[in-house]
């Protein structure tokens, strides 16, 4: 008897073996015929899924107007932000050294701009005059690179819902860097800052308007969704816009705050809209008045008319792209770019791996360089 139960065993376990291993081939079989899902900005991984290697897709990449060419090379401790000067130079700035590189029109750094805050972002008027803000600090720069006043944030920027918390608390909160200013654009009698609390998708940003010696500040606007205390903002024409990009829009504003107008949406498979977690990121004009935006995790450049019509992709460029990170962490990363006035070359700020990427129109002439 028991001999005859050993033998039914045996033969029971040969069956299921059998019977797992074929369902595993044909599992296999199914998988590699299946198509597989994929997702804008999160490969073949659904977002909040687990971890693994992902599948980055370039949504309509044939349909772009650029190419990317070799970075540029200039070394960066941190870089934080880039705007171009009429003269066609590139002004990047470094967070790790405090410093604006002034970057010639064929790529090489020819000078350097010391600060003594980390700067996190940058504009510059019409005469040449630089404005840049970081750590609560602004600073007004003329046309040779003379620091010629600073000062801080308005009152009422510093003195967030942080403020009643520990010292240590605070440091945590904001990595060591004091309040970001996101945002700073200058028009030609105002200076507009954009400036937040919080390192989260409900982060929280304030705008303010001061005059162009960084007096007389109004606050505008607050409750502003820019994720991770990113709200950039550009102006031109006498308008104000705000890439608002927790909410996936781009929103219009006149000098005392009043909403002229709103558009985006979040897309997930389409190039119209903007992908990911938080975009556009960034918002940048050429000289005809088209507007230019970056989105982070997908590395993708696309041009706008300022009432929200798509008017084609430019490109991508080759940043990091969620094989690291979770899909939420990896997509959620400041991206810059700047424009030359024609968009025949667009300077786009890779964060992770402090290098300046170039999108070039095909048969653009090269400028010629300083000596």
């Amino acid at each position: 008897m028991k001999l005859f139960n050993l033998i039914v065993l045996a033969g029971t376990l040969a069956l299921l073996t059998t019977t797992a291993a074929y369902a595993d081939e044909e599992s296999d079989e199914k998988e590699k015929e299946a198509p597989k899902q994929q997702w804008q900005g999160f490969g073949d991984r659904r977002p909040g899924a687990g971890g693994g290697e992902t599948e980055m897709v370039d949504v309509a990449a044939d349909t772009a107007s650029h190419e990317e060419l070799e970075p540029l090379d200039v070394e960066f401790g941190r870089l934080t932000a880039l705007r171009l000067r009429g003269d066609g130079r590139l002004l990047a700035c470094d967070g790790e050294s405090k410093e604006i590189k002034i970057i010639g029109r064929c790529g090489k750094q020819i000078g350097t701009i010391k600060l003594d805050f980390e700067p996190e972002s940058i504009d510059v008027a019409d005469d040449g005059t630089i404005f840049c803000g970081g750590q609560g600090r602004l600073a007004k720069i003329n046309a040779d690179g003379k620091i010629i006043k600073t000062a801080d944030l308005p009152k009422p920027a510093a003195d967030n819902d942080d403020e009643e918390q520990p010292e240590e608390g605070r440091r945590r909160r904001f990595g060591g860097r004091g309040n970001r200013v996101s945002g700073i654009a200058v028009s030609d009698r105002d200076l507009f800052v954009c400036s937040g609390s919080g390192w989260s998708m409900g982060s929280k940003s304030k705008l303010y308007r001061l005059d162009l010696d960084f007096e007389n500040p109004k606050l505008l606007v607050e409750g502003l969704r820019g994720c991770c205390q990113r709200c950039d903002i550009t102006a031109r024409d006498g308008t104000l816009y705000l890439a608002e990009n927790a909410v996936h829009r781009v929103v219009a504003y006149d000098r005392e705050g009043e909403v002229l107008g709103k558009w985006g949406e979040r897309s997930r498979e389409g190039v119209e809209g903007f992908g990911s977690c938080c975009n556009p990121m960034n918002l940048c004009f050429d000289a005809d008045g088209l507007l230019y935006t970056p989105e982070s995790g997908m590395a993708r450049v696309k041009r706008y008319s300022t009432d929200g019509k798509y008017l084609g992709l430019i490109g991508y460029v080759g940043t990091e792209r969620f094989n690291r990170a979770g899909g939420l962490a990896s997509s959620c990363s400041n991206i810059a770019i700047a424009v030359a006035p024609d968009g025949g070359k667009i300077y786009v700020m890779d964060y992770k791996e402090n290098l300046i990427r170039v999108l070039q129109k095909p048969g653009q002439e090269q400028p010629e360089c300083e000596h």
